[in-house]
């Protein structure tokens, strides 16, 4: 036999449990320790849950007997008296707004002078749940209610974020409208963040709404002047309106300021190699290397990566290769730039023993992929390797029967293998 009661405050449950479950106050501060319950009271437990509905909620167990029965109608009673819910709203379909928040009003007691955090944390964690499990109405009212009520509580530890989240879900539900109110909502609170700026201007950026974009990194520049987060995406923004020297000029300011990170040149870099200025932009991207703190990680292997392109552009081959070795070798999960490797290798080099090599790592990482074995059976064609080379793209034929090529490399092979085989016989 048990009951639940729901709590609005941690000191208020553990109160309870003192004033009316104990049997006597003997100084321990355990209130669920067997030895201090009354008669009849089997176990107390605290959870933050009770059948999936957040809460600080007080599991009674009681005994089976008639004192436990009897202390049982005791505590249900209290709980009346003392306005101890043992059910709780909990909106499980779509509401009306106004009577969704009129009835967290009342659950809560939100317009109250009550200062207590506890009860939104509680809130906070009620509008979590039901975002996890796609009520998506039900928790971006509640979000709303906390922004106007108690905006304070969102900016500490960046809970705002959940904002971000639910516009993803507009966004992906082809809610274009609500995606952008979501995500433009974190701006009321006067964060000192970049953030809520970045993932709004990302948003434009991503939906072709470049204007918007602008503004909003304009705007946030003036107020971020030395993020480097924030002047790098304002001058990916200008670029891709086509303002370049208007983006260069903001980069190299920045440079002037003193501002030394590895993102400002990587940036600059790939600008420059798309004005066609590779030469430069290689020098730019050094610089970039130059600074790193780390010896590897995403940023080192995009400002490698974008190194590598350069040199490719400039047909410095050798020195591209030896780029996307290293980012290879830095981390071995990086198959886009394995890939590179390869066919830098194989096609512009003919560097068909180190092609080889590598493209038997490709293959090994996903044996099922029929590009891997279409390639490998280019390159073992090259080396003269004519049977491997035969098994390897009859296999990518069977992986993928639609393959363009495969039947004319097929016959290549055939015709190679009777020539190879009429040298041997003259």
């Amino acid at each position: 036999m048990k009951i639940h009661g729901f709590f609005l405050d941690k000191n208020q449950r553990e109160q309870f449990v003192a004033n009316y479950l104990q049997s006597e106050v003997t100084g321990e501060t355990d209130f669920k320790a067997k030895h201090l319950l009354k008669p009849g009271i089997a176990a107390v437990k605290f959870k933050e849950s009770q059948n999936g509905i957040p809460g600080l909620w007080l599991q009674i167990h009681f005994e089976d007997h008639d004192q436990g029965r009897e202390i049982q109608e005791e505590i249900k009673d209290l709980f009346s008296k003392i306005e101890i819910p043992t059910e709780v709203f909990y909106p499980k379909s779509p509401m009306e707004k106004k009577e969704l928040e009129k009835k967290w009003q009342q659950k809560y007691g939100l317009s109250s002078s009550e200062k207590s955090e506890d009860r939104w944390k509680v809130f906070y964690k009620e509008i979590k749940s039901h975002f996890n499990k796609d009520r998506i109405q039900q928790a971006y009212v509640g979000l709303n209610m906390i922004l106007r009520q108690h905006p304070e509580f969102l900016k500490r530890y960046k809970r705002y974020g959940l904002y971000e989240d639910i516009a993803m879900h507009y966004e992906e539900a082809g809610e274009m409208k609500r995606a952008e109110e979501a995500i433009k909502k974190p701006l009321f609170l006067n964060i000192q963040s970049d953030e809520p700026y970045l993932n709004l201007s990302a948003f434009y950026m991503l939906h072709g709404m470049e204007e918007k974009a602008y503004k909003v990194g304009k705007f946030a520049l003036k107020r971020f002047p030395d993020n480097i987060f924030v002047i790098c995406n304002h001058a990916v923004i200008l670029s891709t309106l086509e303002y370049y020297e208007k983006a260069l000029e903001i980069l190299t300011e920045a440079e002037k300021k003193g501002i030394t990170d590895p993102l400002l040149y990587k940036t600059k870099g790939e600008l420059l190699a798309d004005l066609e200025k590779d030469e430069e932009a290689i020098r730019t991207l050094k610089k970039g290397l130059k600074y790193m703190k780390k010896k590897s990680g995403p940023l080192r292997s995009e400002i490698l990566s974008a190194l590598a392109e350069s040199y490719i552009n400039l047909e410095d081959y050798e020195k591209a290769a030896m780029t996307y070795e290293k980012i290879y070798k830095e981390d071995r999960r990086d198959i886009y730039h394995l890939l590179r490797l390869v066919g830098t290798n194989f096609y512009e080099l003919e560097n068909y023993d180190k092609a080889l090599k590598y493209a038997e790592l490709l293959l090994e990482a996903d044996p099922g992929m029929s590009s891997y074995h279409y390639l490998l059976g280019l390159i073992r064609m090259e080396r003269n390797d004519l049977d491997l080379a035969q098994w390897h793209l009859y296999k990518a034929k069977q992986l993928m029967p639609g393959h363009p090529l495969v039947d004319e490399e097929l016959r290549e092979v055939k015709l190679r293998k009777r020539k190879k085989v009429g040298r041997e016989t003259e």
